[in-house]
């Protein structure tokens, strides 16, 4: 039976090397019970998406509740529990089989809620709490527009590694389409609900292009090499794409929702959410993950130039 379950973890998260820490610590085993439960009760991924959507949205609004010991207290609670929820969709979805294109999508759409109902709500808050004028609220909307662009950076690398680094190019889930497929996506949607999904997810997909360094006919190469089975320089090209970009994964990840979520509950626990605005979201991340972005075109060149990909 143990043995059984601890097959059924291993399943569940995406890669042992590309998990960090926190995630195995805390989101994925908790998650992984989660999404055990959701088998049992027949759930589907989308269900706890959702809970995890009311979840956060209401720990964010309690946020605002800044002189309630009560409130300060719950709300990050909510928030991680939210976090549990966010994984235990996807964990539930590998177990089951039921990951989709649309299922990817709508998590996606369920944490931009999430984090916009903390930003608003906190920011409401330190309004109240400083006597801000209205300019507090520019200083949120160019905080959450960087926060955006910084969580789709690391998840546009992250789908990367996973797919040139482990060859998951099963179903097409890991793969990050180019601006012109997310565009033929629209256009070949035949279901409402499918070209509504589509157009979100195209705004995320060109803010992953605008910001990564790789050109699309060098992807495209790329993905040349990893399709073809019969090719032997796949082997050779996962390996090595591994090992050029492992560490670059580790450095992306400042931008992602751990970091972000930390440095939140931190900040607001202070009841300065003013600081971290701007001192975390419009300049400290910003200018590290410029640093990277110089670091990872270097790394991509050395890969490029070893397998004849430019």
């Amino acid at each position: 039976m143990l043995q059984q379950l601890l097959a059924e973890y291993k399943i569940s998260i995406k890669s042992p090397d590309t998990e960090e820490k926190l995630d195995l610590l805390l989101y994925r085993p908790i998650g992984f019970i989660f999404a055990k439960i959701g088998q049992i009760l027949h759930s589907t991924p989308t269900h706890l998406s959702l809970l995890g959507l009311i979840t956060g949205v209401v720990g964010g609004w309690l946020y605002f509740y800044h002189e309630s010991t009560i409130s300060l207290v719950l709300g990050p609670i909510l928030f991680v529990i939210s976090g549990i929820f966010d994984s235990s969709d996807g964990q539930l979805a590998r177990l089951t089989g039921q990951s989709s294109q649309l299922g990817l999508i709508l998590d996606g759409i369920c944490d931009n809620f999430v984090f916009a109902s903390v930003y608003i709500f906190s920011t409401l808050a330190t309004k109240e709490i400083y006597g801000y004028g209205n300019w507090i609220f520019l200083v949120m909307l160019l905080a959450g527009f960087c926060h955006s662009f910084q969580s789709a950076i690391l998840d546009f690398y992250h789908r990367e590694y996973l797919y040139f680094g482990y060859g998951k190019t099963e179903k097409g889930d890991y793969w990050n389409p180019t601006i012109a497929e997310a565009q033929n996506n629209i256009k070949e949607s035949k279901k409402f609900r499918e070209k509504i999904f589509h157009k979100l997810r195209y705004s995320w997909i060109y803010q992953q292009q605008t910001l990564s360094g790789r050109l699309p006919k060098n992807r495209l190469k790329m993905r040349t090499i990893i399709l073809n089975s019969a090719d032997p320089k796949r082997s050779d090209f996962m390996n090595a794409y591994k090992k050029h970009n492992l560490k670059m994964l580790t450095l992306w990840r400042i931008g992602g929702p751990n970091f972000h979520t930390v440095m939140i509950i931190i900040f607001v626990l202070f009841r300065h959410f003013d600081l971290y605005l701007i001192y975390v979201d419009l300049i400290g991340i910003n200018l590290i993950l410029l640093v990277n972005k110089k670091i990872q075109e270097h790394q991509d060149k050395k890969l490029y130039n070893q397998f004849n990909v430019s």
